[in-house]
């Protein structure tokens, strides 16, 4: 086998294997979901919510368009009353969840009506170019 055939075969795998939008994926899942945390808390502390009171407020996701009512469906599957008794790391694991289960279901979405990709939503594009700015700002990435 030619040599430069077989580095760029090799080297397909690890491109494959370590995707940087796949990496971008599951950041912006965590991403959200912190965000999501966040306002819970933030609910709670700030205007004296209950836990359940703040559970359903913050599982409104006026951001997400026409794509909202997956994202609330989502939420009252996974974060739910019966994990609002839960400690903090379960309630967070709920919420993180159905992030990355709402998250699939408007990407499938999109694909059937034919949608613009999620990396072309505007709330997406935001996340990786902030993150992308902060690794710039940290210094080198090994390109150029």
């Amino acid at each position: 086998m030619d040599p430069d055939k077989k580095r760029k075969k090799n080297r397909g795998k690890r491109v494959q294997d370590s995707s940087f939008m796949d990496t971008v994926r599951a950041s912006f899942i965590r991403w959200s979901a912190l965000e999501k945390w966040r306002e819970l808390d933030d609910l709670r502390t700030t205007l004296g919510m209950s836990l359940e009171q703040a559970v359903d407020e913050a599982g409104r996701f006026p951001n997400r368009g026409r794509y909202q009512t997956l994202w609330i469906e989502r939420w009252k599957s996974e974060v739910r009353s019966e994990t609002t008794g839960a400690d903090a790391g379960a309630i967070f694991a709920a919420i993180e969840k159905a992030v990355a289960a709402a998250l699939d279901d408007e990407e499938a979405e999109r694909k059937a009506q034919g949608d613009r990709p999620l990396e072309e939503d505007a709330e997406y594009k935001g996340f990786v170019d902030g993150a992308l700015e902060r690794l710039l700002q940290e210094g080198d990435l090994g390109v150029g």
